[in-house]
């Protein structure tokens, strides 16, 4: 397939998948060429999601990495199935599914991360328990499998704590703080858990204060993912009621990051979020 000068969320995701199932199987780019018989430049521009593969050949490059039937192999070859640079609509379902699948790739793969979270507080720096008590609440709960899901929930997480951590800047509402998920030692052992977050360099909290909560009209919950080079691309993750929305439009992501800039101007800066924090974790 031709080579892309620019690349699209969707072909970073999948070559960074490929990418994964490679080194999960221990072998290096030249083995996987030498092997699967292409050329270590297709390969290469292949996991810099910098050319196109076609649905049946990404099926067999799947079969070589044994990569199984499931979610990960349904998301991927629905991806290349579509036209590169498109927005696109995962459902969201009580297991871990593709849009669950599209988001961690994205994570794994961003320099920046940016999120705005009204309601609850980000997936990224949740303590089990406190994930734990906002899965057991849903019109698909008895489908939900909440271990599974905690643990991946949990997984995701560590993409803050590798050598290269992308850099990640939350925006909470105030009122956050005061939903009493799971009950009140588990909201304690929550604010602790943001209260030590912004002890590394690479993260920063900022609350969006009860003051200003006319803000909150603005948007629901997003992600805006600056990915690494090759590239200068953001996409955006809008969380809906039933499904994720994966944003790439250049005007769309503009008018997101206006958003998300008047929701970070409205906010405490990173010393007053972390006096707010700091004192309701110390309620008793």
């Amino acid at each position: 397939m031709p080579s892309r000068n620019i690349p699209s969320a969707r072909l970073r995701r999948i070559g960074s998948a490929l990418r994964k199932a490679r080194e999960d199987r221990r072998m290096t780019m030249d083995t996987a060429c030498r092997r699967y018989g292409r050329s270590k430049g297709w390969l290469s521009a292949l996991e810099n999601g910098l050319t196109s593969i076609d649905r049946q050949e990404l099926a067999d490059l799947l079969d070589f990495y044994d990569v199984p039937d499931g979610p990960l192999r349904e998301s991927l070859l629905h991806l290349a199935a579509h036209d590169p640079g498109k927005n696109w609509e995962r459902i969201r379902e009580g297991r871990i599914s593709a849009a669950a699948l599209d988001l961690a790739g994205l994570e794994e793969d961003a320099a920046l991360i940016r999120n705005f979270e009204p309601c609850v507080v980000p997936g990224l720096l949740q303590t089990p328990d406190y994930a734990r008590a906002l899965m057991a609440v849903g019109p698909v709960r008895p489908a939900r499998n909440t271990t599974a899901l905690v643990a991946f929930r949990m997984a995701r997480q560590k993409v803050l704590a590798r050598p290269d951590p992308p850099r990640y800047v939350a925006v909470i509402s105030e009122s956050v703080f005061h939903h009493q998920v799971g009950g009140p030692g588990v909201m304690q052992v929550q604010l602790r858990r943001l209260r030590d977050a912004v002890q590394s360099d690479t993260v920063a909290l900022h609350v969006l204060p009860n003051s200003a909560a006319a803000h909150l009209w603005l948007a629901g919950p997003f992600h805006l993912l600056s990915l690494r080079p090759p590239g200068d691309l953001t996409v955006s993750v809008v969380e809906q009621f039933t499904k994720s929305l994966f944003v790439e439009d250049d005007k769309e992501i503009a008018l997101i990051e206006k958003i998300f800039s008047l929701l970070l101007e409205a906010s405490l800066d990173q010393e007053g979020s972390l006096k707010l924090i700091e004192r309701l974790a110390s309620r008793p």
